[in-house]
């Protein structure tokens, strides 16, 4: 049986990674408090279930693996769309805690630095996903940006530990895991610390990632192709992460003239309404069309605001005008309209965009990209093809069409729900042409009378995956080849845009459309998959390298505009080998994780990896469940009860 014990997983710092304050309000005997009854908690659920299960507890202070794991983070709830969110505070942590300990050792002029140094540290802000507003965390913020955040709204935001799972050891006895497990290991540099990645690379391949993706051939037949390895619908399902939900549309921004990211691509069809609240905009798309019509669209763009958008949202909602809150930044209301583009979807992790103190300090009310950490800004570094879309929809009457369209490098992938006999087809064509591609694909539905129904259509991996109220569905062989389906191969899917405007191509890379159908959609979702990004110790020396060759272009113009995109044309591949007795792990948060990709080659001195994989030997566990999510949880009436789990965050890991 497995010692009763709780570990740490390793905390993975970065170069010029901010640290954090000592002390802020809700600190003290009630932070003691908190702790003993947490701990006497965990102790009794872990001695009931040692005495059953082979199994460990770990505690999780970093956030390689976010947004499927959490590590030290602070959990925040947006005051202007109402979305839950997650910010990192891994520099409020184990780094605060030895530099704590330093600080009684030190004098002069060194203590006053490094006082000054662990205040830097402090995570003052975060960005919510879903309107991209910079949420304060501290009341205390730096003088420069006071004027910039009301301070009378701002709550402190805690830190709370990361997500506490259940390893299951005994497993590994009998069986070896699965591609893309979770699993926790000894760290090959230092068999003290434990680290938690995902399984991607298995013994006896070549592995290269390439687009974001993982690609493996035998190890033993150089003369075979790399062929991409596509993740489980299970994991699929798990792994996305969220770019924009119809539910959280910020009032704010609406009131400011700030457009509605869904829009009908024509005039007749869909019938839209939105109705601004307090604090977000109610939106139904409602559809009546006869039988024999066109296709009627509604297209998702990926309008973004930044800090400037939001500044001149808050003036307008303090003072009622939108001119004169332009006319305080010296800016027209064309300006104004034609900062409203739509862009490429990217990798932003939010979890990764926190504003610390010391950047604060520096440049103001803002997250700027920085060269050693780019994806920190708001806009992140890689272009995201694999995509899903998702539709609560009312069918009024079961006829018609129902359509779900995600389109990748100009390209769209297709599900056709025929509401009268709930069969799906899944089909693919060119965006440039109009002409179907060499991709068919079908299933049954329940989807055959009137009704409630949530759908979802997700292009991953080189696969279509459709689900309805959750479930999926059985299209049989729904996967492709792009070497083979599309003109150029894998190496052309670049982002693409109609020369005439007809086709927006990849700036409205997902759509909802009706063909003599009676129905009403009530809400719209667009999710991401993981990208993951091709670095490799030593030729890119840090993990937060981009896939592509350097540009001196901004984020934004790069996303924004098609004349720039044949840059991603440059996006490299990187080779790795795992041996028999090795595997290959990576991060879901992969643009700030340490992992297999990074670790030093053969030959390399000090506490490091010997290379690029690691030993079988050296696995712990499959990482089960989170059993103790952070507490803070709460009953009707209290909503946050010290000590009592978020019993809705437990869960399964996939």
């Amino acid at each position: 049986m497995a010692k009763n014990k709780q570990t740490s997983v390793r905390r993975e710092t970065r170069e010029n990674e901010p640290a954090a304050n000592a002390s802020g309000p809700g600190a003290g005997n009630f932070q003691v408090f908190r702790e003993t009854l947490e701990s006497i908690v965990v102790a009794f659920v872990l001695a009931f279930l040692f005495r059953t299960f082979e199994a460990e507890a770990f505690v999780i202070p970093t956030g390689s693996m976010s947004p499927s794991l959490l590590g030290q983070h602070k959990d925040v709830t947006c005051p202007q769309c109402g979305y839950r969110c997650r910010t990192t505070a891994s520099s409020e942590g184990e780094d605060r805690d030895r530099l704590l300990a330093e600080l009684p050792n030190v004098r002069g002029v060194r203590a006053d630095q490094l006082r000054a140094h662990i205040a830097s540290l402090d995570v003052v802000g975060g960005m919510c996903p879903m309107c991209r507003h910079l949420m304060p965390m501290r009341r205390d913020l730096p003088s420069n940006v006071v004027d910039e955040v009301n301070l009378d709204d701002v709550e402190f935001q805690p830190s709370y530990p990361g997500d506490r799972i259940l390893v299951n050891k005994y497993g590994l006895d009998f069986s070896e895991p699965d591609r893309w497990d979770v699993v926790v290991f000894k760290f090959p540099g230092d068999g003290n610390m434990n680290y938690i990645k995902r399984l991607v690379g298995l013994p006896g391949e070549a592995l290269r990632v390439y687009q974001g993706d993982v690609f493996t051939r035998p190890l033993d037949d150089a003369t075979s192709s790399f062929t991409i390895e596509r993740k489980p619908p299970d994991k699929v399902a798990s792994m996305l992460q969220p770019v924009h939900d119809t539910n959280y549309e910020a009032a704010a921004l609406y009131h400011a003239g700030w457009p509605l990211r869904w829009a009908a691509t024509t005039r007749d069809g869909w019938q839209i309404e939105a109705k601004a609240g307090e604090q977000t905009v109610a939106q139904r798309y409602e559809l009546d069309q006869p039988p024999g019509g066109d296709l009627a669209w509604l297209r998702y763009r990926h309008i973004v605001p930044d800090e400037d958008h939001w500044r001149i949202s808050r003036d307008v909602a303090k003072n009622g005008s939108l001119e004169g809150a332009l006319q305080q930044l010296g800016l027209t209301t064309q300006d104004w309209k034609e900062s409203q583009t739509p862009q490429l979807i990217s990798d932003f992790n939010p979890y990764n965009a926190r504003l610390c103190r010391g950047y604060a300090e520096q440049d103001g009310w803002r997250i700027i990209p920085r060269p050693t950490m780019p994806n920190s800004g708001s806009f992140g570094t890689e272009w995201t093809p694999d995509l899903a879309v998702e539709c609560d929809v009312d069918v009024v009457e079961a006829r018609g069409e129902l359509v779900l369209d995600l389109v990748e490098a100009g390209y769209h992938f297709r599900a056709t729900i025929n509401l009268a006999e709930g069969t799906a087809e899944l089909a693919a064509l060119d965006g440039r042409t109009g002409e179907p591609l060499d991709f068919r694909a079908r299933g049954q539905t329940e989807i055959s009378r009137p009704g409630r129904y949530n759908v979802r259509l997700a292009n991953v991996d080189d696969q279509l995956l459709l689900w309805v109220d959750g479930a999926l569905i059985d299209c049989g062989e729904a996967t492709y080849d792009p070497d083979q389906l599309v003109e150029g191969g894998r190496e052309a899917m670049l982002p693409w845009k109609g020369e005439d405007g007809a086709d927006q191509g990849d700036l409205a890379p997902a759509g909802v459309g009706g063909r003599g159908a009676k129905l009403a959609v009530t809400r719209l979702a667009v999710w991401r998959d993981i990208y993951y990004i091709a670095t490799k110790y030593p030729d890119d020396g840090r993990n937060l390298a981009t896939d592509y060759d350097f540009t001196s272009l901004d984020q934004h113009t790069l996303m924004a505009q098609p004349a720039a995109w044949q840059h991603f044309a440059t996006r490299r591949h990187r080779d790795f080998t795992v041996k028999e007795g090795q595997l290959f792990v990576m991060g879901d948060n992969s643009p700030e994780s340490k992992d297999c990709r990074l670790w030093m080659m053969p030959g390399a001195s000090g506490d490091r990896p010997g290379g690029p994989y690691l030993d079988r030997k050296l696995l712990i566990g499959k990482a089960v469940c989170v059993f103790w999510p952070h507490s803070w949880g709460g009953i009707p009436g209290l909503p946050k009860l010290p000590g009592l789990p978020n019993l809705k965050d437990m869960r399964l890991v996939r």
